[in-house]
């Protein structure tokens, strides 16, 4: 073998033997580290499961509430979803549980505890953010806070997804606003909505100008 390759062989069998040595130096560093990956994951996917059969036990309590609910059995339908929403906060079934639980409020005139219900259980998940925003938008109309709905409404057309839900939770805004007296808030949604020729509410909106522009401006 001729000088250089034996150089070149001998630098190459230098190289192999220091990763060697650094390998085995730091052998405990390597299962340390390959140890707590392995947690890690292991962590990650009990979560999960975890997760999920929370989520499923959420969706059998809210069943068996609707069950009630249809069966006519208000009183258990409200004492399931009051369970649901208090044991099974942060599944989804406790937020549709929640806004269930509202209505039921709603429907015996307590608006307040409906109200409350929506705000304290964490229901406005993103998923259910704009439906949340404005059953909390009707309790506050009922309760004659027109301003308060009216603040509702617009974070639920914020939050929505859909071109139709939007324009209806703006025109509830605008209507509530209206009924505040802040009548140059209430025209300018108005006008925001009759923009689109192509909105089921242009009508109506054009209506509400005319209305509105009769009558003195008020707050802004």
């Amino acid at each position: 073998m001729e000088p250089t390759e034996r150089a070149a062989t001998g630098g190459t069998d230098d190289r192999t033997e220091s990763i060697f040595e650094w390998l085995h130096a730091n052998s405990r560093l390597f299962g340390i580290a390959t140890a707590v990956v392995a947690a890690v994951a292991l962590g990650g996917w009990l979560y999960t499961r975890a997760q999920a059969g929370k989520e499923l036990r959420a969706e059998q309590d809210l069943q068996r509430a609707q069950a009630s609910m249809v069966q006519g059995n208000t009183p258990l339908a409200q004492t399931d979803l009051e369970k649901l929403v208090s044991t099974r906060g942060g599944t989804s079934g406790a937020a549709q549980g929640a806004m269930l639980l509202a209505q039921l409020h709603y429907q015996a005139g307590e608006y307040q505890k409906g109200i409350d219900v929506l705000e304290k259980s964490g229901a406005a998940r993103k998923e259910f953010e704009a439906p949340v925003e404005a059953l909390i938008g009707d309790g506050f109309s009922q309760l004659g806070k027109y301003a308060e709905a009216a603040a509702h409404y617009r974070k639920a057309a914020d939050a929505t997804r859909f071109k139709a839900d939007r324009g209806n939770y703006l025109a509830d805004a605008a209507r509530n606003l209206t009924a505040a007296k802040d009548t140059a808030a209430a025209r300018q949604i108005w006008q925001d909505i009759a923009k689109d020729e192509t909105s089921p509410l242009a009508a109506e909106a054009k209506v509400r100008i005319g209305e509105l522009t009769a009558r003195p401006e008020t707050k802004s």
